[in-house]
Parts: structure tokens; C-alpha cells; sequence
């Protein structure tokens, strides 16, 4: 590299008078600030309050950014739920009806639910049996109709309930 710049040397610079190489330096201390000035500190002085409001908002892009994917990633490590047909489906209340001991009709309903019904149901065996179908078994109410019935703390009760598919 120190040749190539001594080849260039002795052909360019050293074939100049010693008048036109002041001259030229003289010029290079001039406009090497000027260039400075004009390329790199002006225009970072002009973008610096542009800057300065925008950061905000990206630091909470980031943020927000690193929240869902975080969020996504847990999402992605969740096993999937098994989706149950309506026979299945029905089965698997059945019989977590009858371990409570809820006197319940269940009748296969539309793709992936059953419906269910009853005359007289206490209303808070119900809802204690229904937190514990949807956190053992993923199975929720979709839909429910709930009337008071004359004796306290019971209803009639009719409800949809699905698993998997509409989750």
C-alpha cells in the first residue's frame, strides 16, 4: 500500500511547483471543513429532533414487539386440543355428569357440541361441575339459557357445550 501511495506520489504531487502544491493545500484546508460541515454534521444536526421525537415510539414498538412474541412463543409451546366428535363429546359429559351427580339430558347437537338440559338443577352444583369440565376436559358452554326455578338456588337449565373446534 505504501508503494502504491509513493507511485502516485511521484507521478502526481512531486511533478507539481512548489507554488501549485501550497496552493492546493491551502484549498484542501479550506474545503476539507467546509465538506465536513456540509456532509456530516449538518445534515445529523438537522435529523437529531426528527430523532428524538420518533424514538419513543419505536422503543415501544419494540417493546410491544417483544411482549408478543413472547406471548407467541408461549402460545406455540401449548398442546393442541383434541377435538371430540359429538359422540365422543357426549360420553365425556355423561360421564362427568353423572360423577357429580347432575341429573342431566345430554343429546348429541351440532358438529363437535351436545346439548343439555335439565328440570330442576342447583345452580351452584352447576357451576362448579361446568369450571370443572372446562379445566379437565377444555369443554365450555357456547350457549345457555337459565331460568329460576321456584325452589331457591335451583334453575332449569339449557345449554350447547363444544370442545376444540370453536376455541
Amino acid at each position: 500500500m505504501k508503494a502504491l501511495i509513493a507511485k502516485y506520489k511521484a507521478l502526481h504531487w512531486d511533478t507539481l511547483s512548489a507554488t501549485e502544491q501550497k496552493t492546493i493545500l491551502r484549498g484542501a484546508w479550506v474545503l476539507v471543513p467546509l465538506l465536513m460541515y456540509g456532509l456530516l454534521w449538518q445534515p445529523a444536526h438537522e435529523a437529531l429532533p426528527k430523532l428524538q421525537t420518533a424514538l419513543p415510539n419505536l422503543r415501544a414498538q419494540a417493546d410491544q414487539m417483544q411482549a408478543l412474541a413472547g406471548q407467541a412463543q408461549s402460545l406455540r409451546q401449548q398442546p393442541k386440543l383434541a377435538v371430540l366428535d359429538s359422540d365422543a363429546l357426549k360420553i365425556a359429559v355423561e360421564k362427568s355428569a353423572q360423577a357429580a351427580g347432575l341429573p342431566l339430558l345430554v343429546v348429541p347437537g351440532e358438529q363437535n357440541s351436545v346439548r343439555i338440559s335439565a328440570e330442576s338443577i342447583a345452580f351452584a352444583n352447576w357451576l362448579q361441575w361446568q369450571r370443572t369440565l372446562e379445566t379437565t376436559q377444555h369443554i365450555r358452554v357456547s350457549s345457555a339459557m337459565l331460568v329460576a326455578a321456584p325452589e331457591s338456588g335451583m334453575v332449569k337449565l339449557q345449554a350447547t357445550l363444544t370442545n376444540g373446534a370453536d376455541l
